[in-house]
């Protein structure tokens, strides 16, 4: 428990109680007086104080995040524990330091930590969570979600394909803010469109010419944001090759059409078969009755006829 010892002309007086355990100081509080020598007044009001499990979070304050520059991110202890004995652990990325820092009046002191860290294209929506410790055991914490610019920077997967005298072309780019993509070749020709990711990181941009004459072996794509500049010479892939490409891709189609035209045949084959059973199955007309009675009365009669020779 910390005093405040009374001070003449004020009419107020208060007491700071730090390190409470939930469960254990529960109980009933009064001020006790102290002046002259060894003069002691106790008040007879007293203050019912009831511990209750922490609620309030640390606060976490990040500025604006640049890759390749150097940043710091504090975390202040909750307002109303004052004069902690308390640890602070960050989790989500690797710190270059971590230092502790407090600000205010003597007793009535804010707590900080602060991190400090050089951000890279990475850490974009990276998890950063400050964790407040008390007592060893009682815990608190507050994660934030980090936005990092960074440059563009395009991808791999861009490509470009000739097919007579079409050039198609697709250029991926990844920046934060989400970069522009231009195409030198179009020359104020607006036969493109763009569209970005779920992320908000990925530019992709299309372009489809048609009547090109003389295609160059390569096309350049440039990408644009706040932070910078990139650009890429994009190879463009001949006939031939996309040829090969396609066959690859189309070879499960093949599959499934040899598949399907054999149970064609398959089917017809079966219902042939089914409709001539059905026909030997099914009577023509009352003249196959007759004849075929009549041929079993023809052999009655011979049977009959062979045994009367014999005896």
């Amino acid at each position: 428990m910390t005093r405040n010892i009374y001070v003449p002309g004020e009419t107020e007086c208060s007491f700071m109680l730090n390190n409470l355990v939930q469960g254990e100081s529960d109980g009933e509080y009064r001020l006790k007086l102290e002046w002259g020598q060894g003069k002691v007044h106790i008040f007879p009001q007293t203050v019912r104080i009831t511990v209750k499990e922490l609620t309030q979070k640390p606060t976490i304050k990040v500025p604006q995040l640049t890759a390749g520059k150097k940043a710091k991110i504090s975390c202040k202890v909750p307002e109303d524990c004052m004069k902690p004995s308390a640890d602070i652990v960050w989790t989500g990325i690797e710190p270059d330091e971590i230092r502790p820092e407090a600000s205010g009046v003597p007793g009535r002191e804010e707590h900080y930590s602060i991190m400090t860290f050089h951000p890279e294209p990475e850490h974009h929506n990276t998890k950063l969570t400050c964790t407040v410790i008390f007592q060893k055991s009682i815990r608190t914490e507050s994660t934030v979600i980090l936005e990092v610019r960074y440059a563009p920077k395009i991808l791999n997967s861009s490509r470009c394909l000739v097919w007579g005298d079409e050039l198609t072309c697709m250029c991926v780019s990844s920046g934060v803010p989400l970069s522009q993509i231009y195409w030198p070749i179009l020359d104020g020709i607006n036969k493109y469109y763009s569209t970005a990711s779920a992320e908000n990181t990925i530019s992709i941009s299309n372009i489809s010419i048609s009547g090109i004459r003389n295609i160059n072996t390569t096309v350049e794509c440039v990408s644009k944001n706040l932070i910078g500049t990139a650009k890429m010479q994009i190879q463009v892939q001949s006939h031939a090759e996309k040829s090969k490409v396609s066959w690859s891709l189309s070879t499960p189609w093949i599959f499934f059409i040899l598949s399907a035209v054999v149970n064609v045949i398959f089917t017809c084959c079966l219902t042939v078969v089914l409709r001539r059973r059905e026909k030997l199955k099914k009577p023509k007309d009352d003249n196959h009755i007759y004849m075929t009675s009549m041929a079993r009365e023809e052999s009655m009669y011979e049977t009959i006829k062979m045994s009367s020779e014999r005896s």
